[in-house]
């Protein structure tokens, strides 16, 4: 029944169409993060540039964010993300005066002092770097380019605090909070720092575990919503071919034909991306030739970032497709995947915990950020795999009902207002 099952969908149009989609996006956006020039190599003493990095000088980042918030403040326009969504927020009077009493700790000068002159502030927000005419960047000391500085005596712990409560007071998603604030300065990256991160895609990562973590970053976002279509395309196509009620009769258990359908629906979404990771396993072997490479990476980390995602996806098609006898899942799944999209864009350097779908890291680099924080995506990929097959349990046992008579579906809704009809007419 499971090879029947795939092989109906191998020759559908809709996987036709998941894997053409995937091999165009993999073609014009991925073609070239295993070419030459983006090949690891050891940094050199004496370049001009080794890029830059989110500064760790607590004086330089309580600058930047008060420039910042102290802008804000004068425009009364604070920018946040509260959904993933760009939300310009305006602060009513009794907040705008809440948020003065916070820039007032945070720099010393009395709330009544900034309440008057924050209309006369015309300032640029510095980030702690200076670029010179020939290029080359240097860490600028802390500088006051607003008309605030961070009180004398205030910690970075109190600071941290209080930036809290401001992002509180504008509904959360700011750069202000605790874990967000070295967004606000940057270090020009050393020699040192350089070859650090190379040590630990070549320790770490073995090279390809660097472009193995970016193909699955890339794809994805892909994975997220179009194996939805496939499985609802699956599910809808008996009521399509009007063999429902047939398939229903049969000697075969709601779960055993929920199952069936579903992995099949999740085997076929993964095999395009299982062949494109064999061959960029290949690519990258041959780039890296005569260094020490992990040849499973990609394969590894496929599955293991790739495949709960996927299955969530076709699992939230499933289950509304049972609930509705209709597409309404794919609405619910790429409303999903826009939301977790946008929210992502923030976290490009690594963002892996909590209910994020698509897991990010945009660079090749940060190898050490990664083994931090494997245990928070190991966490958020097996959440992401209980939620599904709960799902799918979801579905089986809707489909029992809809079976039993106990479930009204649309097919059977339908039935009755047409009766209903042919009733009143006589």
């Amino acid at each position: 029944m499971f090879w029947k099952e795939l092989k109906k969908g191998a020759f559908s149009i809709p996987f036709l169409l998941l894997a053409l989609s995937l091999l165009i996006f993999y073609q014009s956006q991925m073609d070239l993060y295993l070419s030459e020039g983006k090949k690891i190599t050891e940094p050199q003493p004496g370049q001009e540039s080794y890029g830059l990095v989110h500064s760790r000088n607590p004086e330089l980042i309580m600058q930047g964010a008060l420039n910042s918030l102290t802008q804000e403040f004068a425009e009364n326009r604070y920018v946040t993300y509260p959904w993933g969504f760009l939300r310009n927020v305006r602060l009513g009077e009794p907040e705008q005066d809440k948020m003065a009493e916070l820039l007032s700790q945070l720099s010393g000068v009395p709330k009544e002092k900034i309440l008057a002159n924050s209309k006369n502030w015309n300032f640029e927000v510095g980030v702690g770097v200076i670029m010179s005419s020939d290029g080359t960047m240097t860490t600028a000391e802390p500088q006051n380019t607003g008309k605030l500085s961070p009180a004398e005596g205030l910690s970075f712990e109190t600071f941290q605090e209080l930036m809290n409560e401001a992002d509180r007071l504008l509904g959360g998603g700011t750069d202000y909070q605790a874990e967000r604030l070295s967004h606000f300065a940057f270090d020009v990256k050393t020699y040192e720092d350089a070859l650090a991160e190379y040590e630990a895609a070549r320790d770490i990562d073995r090279f390809t575990g660097a472009h193995a973590r970016l193909f699955c970053d890339y794809m994805t976002i892909f994975c997220a919503f179009l194996p939805a279509f496939l499985m609802v395309s699956e599910a809808l196509r008996d009521r399509r071919a009007k063999m429902q009620d047939l398939i229903w009769v049969r000697r075969v258990s709601s779960l055993r034909l929920t199952l069936t359908r579903y992995g099949a629906a999740v085997l076929l979404s993964m095999v395009p991306v299982l062949l494109l990771a064999g061959i960029d396993t290949v690519r990258s072997a041959l780039l890296y030739a005569g260094e020490q490479i992990d040849l499973l990476a990609y394969c590894k980390y496929t599955l293991g970032w790739i495949l709960p995602t996927v299955l969530f996806s076709c699992s939230l098609g499933l289950v509304f497709t049972e609930l509705t006898d209709t597409p309404m899942g794919l609405i619910a799944v790429l409303a999903l995947w826009f939301v977790d999209l946008n929210r992502g864009m923030r976290e490009m350097d690594g963002g892996y915990g909590g209910f994020v779908l698509m897991p990010r890291h945009n660079t090749l680099m940060g190898a050490d950020v990664f083994q931090g924080n494997f245990g928070d995506l190991l966490a958020n990929r097996l959440l992401y795999t209980a939620i599904a097959l709960a799902l799918v349990g979801l579905s089986a046992l809707i489909l029992e009902q809809k079976r039993k008579g106990r479930w009204m579906s649309l097919d059977a809704f339908k039935t009755r207002i047409s009766r209903g009809k042919d009733l009143r007419e006589e």
